[in-house]
């Protein structure tokens, strides 16, 4: 028998990210795209840093990370692990699995669109 085991890394401080304690951030910058693996704790210092220069910023339209081939409505898991990111950061209760309620999902679409 054979297990091989995955474990995601923060790519800033290259801690091991346990289960739904980081996510991955896609974002742009200077026309080029990007995505970086971060912790809890890295994932809140990189969005304060943003925060400033997103909400002075004009957004320019929603292209999602991920599309899934079948076009269902669903999320993917670093998009669920974002939201559940924000939202712990933003003082709102989610659990850590299954599904998010929709008055969260929206708030965190409304703070992106900012």
């Amino acid at each position: 028998m054979k297990k091989t085991t995955v474990q995601l890394l923060d790519d800033l401080d290259g801690t091991v990210i346990e289960n739904g304690s980081g996510t991955t951030v896609s974002f742009g910058f200077e026309g080029n795209s990007y995505e970086i693996d971060l912790s809890t704790e890295n994932l809140t210092e990189f969005q304060a840093a943003m925060k400033p220069y997103t909400n002075v910023a004009r957004r320019v339209g929603y292209v999602p990370a991920k599309t899934r081939a079948t076009g269902s409505a669903g999320s993917d898991r670093a998009e669920l692990q974002a939201i559940r990111a924000w939202a712990a950061a933003n003082g709102m209760q989610v659990s850590d699995r299954g599904r998010i309620a929709g008055t969260v999902r929206e708030a965190y679409a409304n703070a992106q669109a900012k």
